[in-house]
């Protein structure tokens, strides 16, 4: 009796470990589908995001071709290129856009020893008054100076060459190029988390001999050209954002008129005009949201004329400025 009783005991084992074998089989086969179907998701809405990217890509290039043909050689903050385009809904999300105007910033690279030795002169003057204006150490420029410059001589006022990077904790080379990345100036000695929070904002990183638009920089950029500008002075010249000056000796006559005469040699790279334009794209889809932005330069006439694509990124290109310090804090 105890024989047959023990096989069916065993049988019953032997069966309930081949359920809990299928049923194991069974969540994993079910967790990999699912795994599979996020990961089909994830890449057909990241395909769907690029191409509504592509579309908004295609949509400013128009809008600024359309800006050049309305009123060539005058750009403002007013004009159509610089209304953000409102959240607009599609298939599982929705996206928004803007445009900024990259003549509007500091251009890094314009300090480049490229340049003539006059313009270097007057870009690191700037320089200097842009970090004043920001209430930051002037002698910072030194060092950016050092940082994109080949001739390893040491700037006379807070320069920084490989020496001073190699003998750190983490030793690297200084670039001795022109900037790829507004990011790079977390390399250069003494630019700080906090240094670069209110710095980023206020530079941008174009090829080399362009020119600040007065009607679109901002104060701390107007502030740069000057060393007795004020801030008071530079708003009254930006007009709140509404700054409409036909030319420039209009707005040169006005800064002159507010006891802030620039020197002619001084006037060099100023303009109303722009040709270098950050396009912004904010996608949400299902959720996950993405973010692409493309630089775009737009050439009136010649045999180049219309708008090029330069640079093209996937996320977010900048931070506000508190939450850009606080991700920027040294790892401890």
């Amino acid at each position: 009796m105890n024989g047959p009783r023990r096989q069916r005991g065993v049988a019953l084992l032997i069966a309930l470990l081949a359920v809990a074998l299928a049923l194991i089989l069974i969540a994993s086969l079910l967790d990999r589908g699912e795994l599979a179907f996020a990961r089909s998701r994830n890449v057909l809405r990241g395909e769907q995001a690029i191409a509504y990217s592509e579309g908004l890509e295609a949509y400013a290039a128009q809008v600024l071709r359309r800006d050049n043909e309305q009123d060539p050689g005058l750009d403002t903050l007013g004009d159509a290129w610089a209304v953000p385009l409102p959240p607009q809904q599609v298939p599982g999300g929705r996206f928004s856009a803007r445009m900024d105007d990259r003549n509007g910033c500091f251009n890094l690279n314009n300090l480049s020893p490229d340049l003539a030795a006059e313009k270097q002169r007057i870009w690191r003057k700037r320089l200097r008054n842009l970090l004043v204006a920001l209430e930051l150490d002037p002698s910072l420029a030194g060092a950016i100076v050092d940082w994109i410059d080949a001739n390893g001589d040491i700037d006379a006022e807070g320069g920084a060459e490989d020496n001073a990077y190699l003998a750190q904790a983490l030793p690297y080379r200084a670039a001795n190029r022109v900037f790829a990345h507004v990011s790079e100036l977390r390399l250069v000695r003494g630019i700080s988390g906090e240094v670069y929070a209110r710095l980023a904002p206020e530079v941008c990183v174009l090829p080399m001999g362009t020119s600040i638009n007065l009607n679109t920089a901002s104060v701390a950029v107007l502030m740069s050209l000057d060393s007795r500008m004020t801030a008071v002075l530079a708003e009254r010249i930006r007009q709140n954002g509404q700054a409409h000056w036909p030319d420039l000796q209009t707005a040169l006559n006005e800064v002159a008129s507010q006891g802030v005469g620039i020197p002619p040699a001084d006037q060099v790279d100023l303009g109303v005009t722009s040709s270098y334009f950050l396009a912004r794209g904010e996608i949400t889809l299902d959720g996950v949201p993405f973010a692409f932005s493309s630089l775009l330069e737009r050439v009136s006439g010649g045999a180049r004329g219309g708008v090029h694509v330069l640079a093209r990124s996937r996320g977010a290109e900048d931070l506000p400025p508190g939450m850009l310090a606080r991700a920027l804090q040294p790892v401890r």
